[in-house]
């Protein structure tokens, strides 16, 4: 009897099969890399910020409070990652791969219903 009650039932995905479904771990990674790549530049100028040096700070910020949301909202790293936008400002096309698989995968997660 109970079978046939909860036989129809939809199993939800847990959290961490969403994440892997999402790519939310290489995102996270790939973060982690621009990061790196952007301590390395001094100098240039974007239409959002002054300079590399602030952009750095501004970013470091911002990965720092997504790695701690529980649900992380990634519109700010969609908007610097943009094609065309302050990553490729600062970073030109060595950079572009990494630019756009992020602006992706985030652009993923935000229109994800999580």
């Amino acid at each position: 009897m109970f079978k046939g009650i909860f036989k129809n039932r939809k199993k939800e995905p847990s959290k961490v099969e969403t994440w892997k479904k999402l790519e939310l771990y290489e995102l996270f990674d790939d973060l982690d890399k621009a990061e790196k790549i952007l301590s390395e530049l001094s100098g240039g100028y974007s239409g959002i910020f002054a300079d590399v040096e602030e952009f750095h700070r501004e970013f470091v910020e911002e990965l720092n409070d997504l790695k701690y949301q529980n649900v992380p909202d990634f519109e700010h790293i969609c908007m610097w990652f943009a094609p065309t936008s302050a990553w490729d400002d600062f970073v030109g096309l060595d950079g572009i791969e990494l630019g756009n698989r992020i602006y992706e995968r985030a652009n993923k997660w935000n229109n994800a219903s999580v």
